[in-house]
């Protein structure tokens, strides 16, 4: 049987593990000061929650599986641009004291 069709709970679900994410790379970030600034990871996971924000407010109680796979595929480019960012960043002396 396929689904067609999610739980909008898939959406909360989603923006609280960025929540979770923002809480422990800023952790991170102030604790051994290394990679990624926490406003520069703030303002890299902002615009994506606020859009899944969105869709959470506008989306009827089911969200289509194309959305949905949209949503992950989204959520691996962004996975993809942050491991990226901190490679960059630690190659050119990542520290930031």
């Amino acid at each position: 049987m396929l689904v067609d069709s999610l739980p909008l709970i898939w959406v909360d679900a989603i923006l609280m593990f960025t929540l979770c994410e923002w809480l422990i790379l800023s952790y991170r970030s102030r604790k051994t000061q290394s990679g990624l600034s926490v406003g520069d990871i703030s303002f890299g996971l902002l615009p994506g929650f606020l859009l899944m924000l969105a869709l959470r407010f506008a989306a009827p109680p089911d969200i289509n599986m194309v959305v949905f796979v949209c949503l992950s595929l989204a959520g691996l480019a962004h996975a993809c641009d942050f491991y990226r960012r901190y490679k960059q960043h630690a190659k050119i002396g990542g520290n930031r004291k």
